[in-house]
């Protein structure tokens, strides 16, 4: 039987590809998390990892591995939640993705107040774009994620959370004041772009090819990762941009940035929560789910 500290080491070394911040994680040494998994590959009799200098990759059979551990982990998870709540208790730990907008704005305060309603619960937040926050949902690696936008697995379920409006923002010193713009305008500017799985991104793009606007002919002044990059890039005049007015309210409020009204289109979207249809929730995760239902009064049931 392999033995599960072994396994957490492992894993964690597979996540974080470095045996130094898995042993930090683990509050371990780096040759305590080295000789668990040299211990674990010569149980299995199989290489599980490439050392590689200072890089660590899995070979084919660490991906195998993981992906089965990570299920076991998720089985132990649910069982303890499962028997704790017999005693009228909610508890245990899971992971929650958050694309960027969400990442930021809208699930810390969430998780914050779930957290000291129930704090037998602990919790993770990974971000990504949308892609990659479905992407994960898909894949098992985490158990439910905020976007803002949808695919079409289908074994994955969306239930809407909140609205929200994209606005055209420029840095203060762009236009005169009175400025406006039309959705034909926009063309004419250096744009700081999201990565191509941004749901903001495909929102925008979406409504603007309903008014004939190619946001593939923008000039893309440059292309980032994430909206806090957007916003810090605008703010230095490298461009103009698109993004959540949940985002951008407190810059605008301070005068580092403007946003320009457009005459000819609203782009509005919502963020989902998105699940895996066919995935057994624990106690723990049923819970935030309902309490994201209190805190943002839009969730529907799914």
């Amino acid at each position: 039987m392999i033995d599960f500290r072994k396994l957490e080491a492992f894993c964690k070394v597979y996540e974080l590809k470095s045996f130094s911040q898995a042993g930090k994680e683990l509050f371990l040494s780096q040759p305590t998390i080295s000789a668990h998994v040299l211990s674990l590959e010569k149980e299995l009799e199989v290489q599980l990892l490439d050392r590689m200098g200072r890089m660590v990759l899995p070979t084919a059979a660490g991906e195998v591995l993981y992906q089965y551990a990570r299920q076991a982990f998720a089985s132990i998870e649910a069982a303890k939640a499962e028997i704790t709540q017999l005693q009228d208790e909610i508890t245990g730990h899971f992971v929650v993705g958050g694309s960027t907008i969400p990442a930021h704005y809208l699930i810390p305060p969430i998780i914050s107040g779930f957290m000291k309603r129930h704090p037998g619960v602990t919790m993770e937040l990974r971000v990504g774009d949308s892609s990659r926050i479905i992407e994960m949902v898909s894949e098992g690696e985490i158990t439910l994620g905020i976007v803002g936008a949808q695919d079409s697995h289908p074994e994955l379920a969306y239930t809407p959370v909140i609205d929200d409006e994209l606005v055209f923002i420029a840095p203060t010193d762009m236009f005169p004041d009175g400025t406006s713009l039309s959705s034909r305008d926009l063309g004419r500017y250096p744009w700081i772009m999201r990565e191509s799985g941004s749901g903001t991104r495909k929102s925008f793009t979406r409504v603007l090819a309903d008014k004939g606007v190619d946001v593939r002919r923008f000039t893309a002044g440059l292309t980032v990762d994430s909206t806090q990059a957007v916003l810090q890039c605008v703010k230095a005049g490298l461009g103009v941009s698109m993004t959540s007015r949940l985002a951008v309210t407190d810059m605008v409020d301070r005068g580092e940035l403007r946003i320009i009204p457009l005459t000819d289109v609203v782009v509005r979207r919502q963020f989902y929560c998105v699940h895996h249809a066919k995935r057994h929730f624990f106690p723990a995760v049923s819970g935030f789910i309902l309490y994201l239902k209190e805190k943002t009064k839009l969730f529907r049931n799914a």
